[in-house]
């Protein structure tokens, strides 16, 4: 499954809970495989930080998989800030995503 932000510039306290609460059931079942695609997201806060990785937290305790493609260098700059592409996967494109699984 793709989850493509595609009205959502920035991914913010505004947003977050809605995102959780349609993706998190989704990856509450065993071996799921989601893309997080963010070609369109400019801009991420704390909340949606921990939005991502909540949802991360659990796709791995029902062993499914997340990936996250077509990030920024603004959004990467802040998830690299916290060191978070060591826990996260993330790929440069979508293709790449869907090949890396």
């Amino acid at each position: 499954m793709i989850a493509e932000f595609i009205d959502l510039k920035r991914f913010t306290l505004a947003v977050t809970e809605e995102v959780k609460s349609e993706l998190k059931p989704i990856l509450s079942q065993e071996g799921n495989k989601m893309i997080f695609d963010f070609k369109n997201i400019e801009f991420i806060d704390s909340s949606g930080i921990g939005c991502i990785i909540s949802l991360v937290k659990t796709a791995k305790s029902n062993h499914s998989e997340i990936k996250l493609c077509n990030i920024s260098s603004e959004v990467m700059d802040v998830l690299e800030l916290l060191h978070l592409p060591m826990i996260l996967d993330i790929e440069p494109d979508l293709a790449s995503a869907l090949t890396s699984f």
